[in-house]
């Protein structure tokens, strides 16, 4: 009785120097729509916010899609993008992280007040008792810039998955070949 299948799959082009190109260059538009955000007088009250995840999407859709274009006869696994979408994902949020200490750091030096003032005021709100509040909201008290920025590299870089499944699903045009158990052997 088969109760497992077991994939062999081609990995049809060089999707490390693409997604340490692409990352790059994500995460420097992620910083970009920060810095957008703060110019048009809404600045960002969290280090992680829905234009960074939209930003995020689109770029790991483009470059997706752009990365199966550049292969020969576009073929591309679920598992070469998902490959490339995760390595992207983590490299544009190490910049992106970067980006948010040089941005509290810098251009907008009440960035970490905002961050804590936000967070604060949803603890309040939420649900729980009045100490388990107070302990959570005592211990926001104490994060600094750089706490800020790591929580907004780490919030990008779990969203990277979920969008590389999405830019894998989509862009796929190849499917693994099952191997037999007895191959395997």
């Amino acid at each position: 009785m088969k109760i497992l299948r077991r994939y062999q799959s081609d990995i049809y082009g060089n999707y490390r120097i693409a997604y340490l190109r692409d990352g790059l260059i994500t995460g420097a538009v992620m910083g970009l729509a920060v810095l957008f955000c703060k110019v048009i007088y809404y600045p960002i009250y969290a280090p992680e916010n829905y234009v960074t995840d939209a930003v995020l999407l689109v770029c790991t859709l483009v470059f997706a899609y752009k990365y199966r274009n550049s292969l020969p006869e576009k073929k591309v696994t679920f598992k070469e993008l998902i490959l490339f979408g995760l390595g992207l994902g983590i490299v544009a949020a190490v910049v992106y992280g970067l980006y948010l200490i040089l941005y509290g750091g810098v251009i907008d030096k009440g960035f970490a007040a905002r961050c804590l003032e936000h967070f604060i005021y949803g603890e309040q709100n939420g649900s729980g008792t009045e100490e388990e509040k107070n302990a959570t909201i005592a211990v926001m008290q104490s994060y600094k810039l750089h706490t800020w920025a790591f929580i907004g590299m780490f919030r990008t870089a779990v969203m990277s998955i979920m969008t590389s499944f999405v830019a894998a699903l989509i862009f796929r045009t190849e499917k693994a070949k099952t191997i037999e158990r007895e191959k395997k052997q």
